[in-house]
């Protein structure tokens, strides 16, 4: 398989799931702010696990992209870190009907470890443009340490959510905005790609 048509496929996955997390969204029987007020536990998980899917999105894309090999062992590690973003919109739907029920919060922080996790062994399973360059090497492990330290911490937090969903919540939410923050790869990659060329 090539690698152009294992992203088709995955965008397909992660549009199919943003748009089952917008059917889930339900009109309010009251109006005004009354309204707004009765769907606004549903409105903020919705808009949470948009992000989160936005930015597995990106990462997913990011890994994709420097692939440049499709083993099968890459489509299997895929395939599986796919299943933890089609578990998100059940999670919030949990999430939104029982905010303080654990859950929905610890199968979204549960998801978002899965994700990681697999996303690590599919990237490990496949050579990727950067791996032959020495000057990548450290920005490589300082990536897999950090992803595997939030897959322990995500796994931990989704079993914290039993004691207090917020645990679940932060966990997911922590993922999100570390992964945004996450400086891109550094300008020796740019020399890299020039070299390549």
């Amino acid at each position: 398989m090539t690698r152009h048509r294992l992203e088709i496929f995955s965008d397909s996955v992660f549009a199919i799931v943003l748009t089952l997390l917008v059917l889930d969204l339900k009109v309010p029987a009251a109006r005004g702010v009354a309204g707004l007020w009765e769907i606004a536990p549903a409105l903020l998980v919705h808009a949470a696990t948009f992000f989160i899917v936005g930015v597995l999105w990106i990462l997913h894309h990011g890994i994709l992209a420097r692939v440049e090999n499709v083993t099968s062992r890459t489509l299997r590690f895929n395939l599986v870190t796919l299943f933890w973003i089609t578990l998100l919109p059940f999670a919030a739907k949990n999430a939104a009907a029982h905010p303080l029920e654990p859950l929905g919060a610890s199968m979204m922080a549960a998801s978002c470890g899965g994700y990681l996790l697999s996303m690590l062994a599919m990237r490990l399973s496949a050579h990727s443009t950067i791996d032959d360059n020495p000057a990548m090497r450290s920005w490589r492990i300082y990536r897999i340490v950090l992803v595997s330290s939030f897959v322990l911490a995500d796994i931990l937090c989704a079993a914290a959510s039993w004691l207090t969903a917020w645990a679940g919540y932060a966990a997911s939410l922590a993922t999100v905005v570390v992964m945004v923050l996450l400086p891109s790869p550094p300008e020796v990659e740019a020399r890299f790609e020039r070299q390549a060329s």
